[in-house]
């Protein structure tokens, strides 16, 4: 008897490979939410009942689903085995994979990997986090490129040719027991024969692999002889003029890009160096000068009356909103709020005033912060409050004259008011489109 928790991408995966395996015996659909399976379920527990009479040999549990909890602990003492679509697919595909995992990054990272590898002739497909889940390509013959996120770490010690790491930063401390907790998933990507990418400006992430042999260092803020001193690695990429050097030689012109943030510039070294010996320099140069961003990361909406409306709905902690906000120029309103990390505001409230010209604020994480901005704020700084997207947007656009750009980047999860940052996101966008 085999169950499912939750009705996610990897749930769906998983059912995709037991179609394809033809692997017929009962199912057991469970769900924490009251929403009905879009397949065939032998047996269903929903909502408060979800963990009930659980005697099934095998339970694959949705990424967000922690297994200290008790039902979870008895079913597992009476010999129920708990897994995942990414277990699963570790445990059955014997290609070559290619794991990415890390604060900030990590899809643009993934996908840029992969889109390289494509450019080099060789088939690769982006999975996990990133696209289609993994379990549904058991067996394909392709280079696997793996976007993991600590949940799924939590519980995985993945078998990888390459690992990266894009950097550590605090994040998903509302699920995380500490920080501690969330850095050692992180930290479970890396395995004792898998070759490693790391991105040395973290210093979270520097100072836990003191000792370990490293593939490649990265560096956007280092020289080669930096970096060289403080890490001791076969590869070190540096960035030194637009020109991504190689253990201090030339190896790609980053002037081409359409993406000149300093973030994007760490993905496409980040990306280089997952792919060195799979393809050559032209390919790489090929892929990032095509690169205009992934949906939902910076993506620009509409310009109208002078105004530029940017859909950043990914940036779901602190951190990122503020490395979103300094990369833009000119008069800004942002629109902030969803439900919380247990992340600090602290820095976010102190830079907003300094960044943008006013603040809407929605949920749990706006309200938090409109406190938090009342001992901060500069006195022509703006704020104001919103409940759904149309009046967020609306009241943005209020807070400036014409020109400049109204952002959304929300520092905050989604799932007080969407099931993802891409239906946020699109709801953004399509308010937008509609409205203005």
């Amino acid at each position: 008897k085999i169950g499912i928790f939750g009705l996610g991408r990897s749930s769906l995966g998983i059912i995709e490979f037991l179609r394809k395996s033809n692997i017929n015996c009962p199912l057991v659909f469970r769900s924490d939410t009251n929403v009905l399976p879009t397949f065939r379920a032998a047996y269903t527990y929903l909502g408060k009942e979800a963990l009930n009479n659980i005697d099934e040999d095998i339970l694959f549990l949705s990424p967000s689903v922690r297994r200290d909890r008790p039902e979870l602990l008895a079913a597992k003492r009476r010999g129920t085995l708990l897994s995942s679509d990414a277990e699963l697919f570790f445990k059955l595909d014997h290609g070559i994979h290619i794991g990415v995992t890390g604060s900030d990054g990590k899809s643009t990272t993934t996908y840029l990997i992969s889109r390289i590898l494509c450019e080099s002739g060789k088939a690769s497909l982006p999975l996990g986090n990133f696209g289609e889940s993994l379990s549904a390509h058991i067996g394909d013959d392709i280079i696997t490129v793996a976007e993991l996120s600590s949940f799924q770490l939590m519980y995985l010690k993945p078998k990888l040719s390459r690992a990266v790491i894009t950097n550590i930063s605090a994040n998903h401390l509302n699920w995380h027991k500490d920080l501690d907790e969330y850095i050692g998933s992180k930290l479970n990507i890396f395995s004792d024969n898998n070759e490693v990418v790391v991105d040395a400006d973290s210093r979270m992430l520097t100072e836990r692999i003191v000792g370990r042999h490293i593939f490649a260092a990265v560096s956007n803020k280092l020289s080669y002889r930096e970096l060289k001193e403080r890490i001791s690695a076969d590869n070190y990429l540096t960035l030194h003029a637009d020109n991504v050097l190689l253990s201090g030689e030339p190896l790609i012109n980053l002037s081409c890009t359409a993406r000149k943030e300093n973030y994007n510039y760490k993905n496409f070294m980040l990306a280089t160096a997952a792919t060195l010996g799979y393809v050559s320099s032209t390919d790489v140069v090929k892929t990032v000068t095509a690169f205009s961003g992934l949906p939902h990361r910076k993506e620009t909406v509409l310009e109208s009356d002078g105004i530029t409306y940017i859909n950043s709905s990914i940036d779901s902690s602190p951190e990122r909103t503020l490395n979103t906000l300094s990369s833009l120029f000119g008069d800004v309103a942002v629109i902030i709020g969803g439900l919380g990390k247990n992340l600090s505001l602290t820095e976010l409230a102190k830079r907003l005033p300094t960044l943008t010209r006013g603040a809407v604020l929605m949920g749990e994480v706006g309200s938090a912060l409109l406190n938090e901005l009342k001992e901060t704020a500069a006195p022509d700084f703006t704020t104001a409050f919103a409940y759904d997207m149309r009046e967020a947007v609306t009241l943005a656009k209020k807070m400036l004259n014409r020109g400049g750009t109204v952002i959304l980047s929300p520092a905050a999860t989604s799932f007080d008011k969407y099931p993802n940052f891409e239906a946020r996101g699109n709801d953004f966008i399509k308010t937008v489109k509609e409205n203005i």
